[in-house]
């Protein structure tokens, strides 16, 4: 968990990049997580999307 959203969405962008998989940044109360796509429920608050095909 961060509590930094910037800290969370570099933390997010490096890993979609090392592992190839879309990460996504959520919110959980006033910190953030990191998860990838397969790990996604409807829901959760998306912060940010990072696809590295795209």
């Amino acid at each position: 968990m961060f509590n930094d959203i910037w800290i969370a969405r570099k933390s997010a962008l490096s890993l979609a990049r090392t592992l190839m998989v879309a990460t996504m940044v959520i919110a959980v109360g006033t910190q953030y997580a990191v998860i990838t796509a397969d790990d996604h429920e409807s829901s959760l608050t998306i912060v940010n999307e990072y696809d590295p095909f795209a």
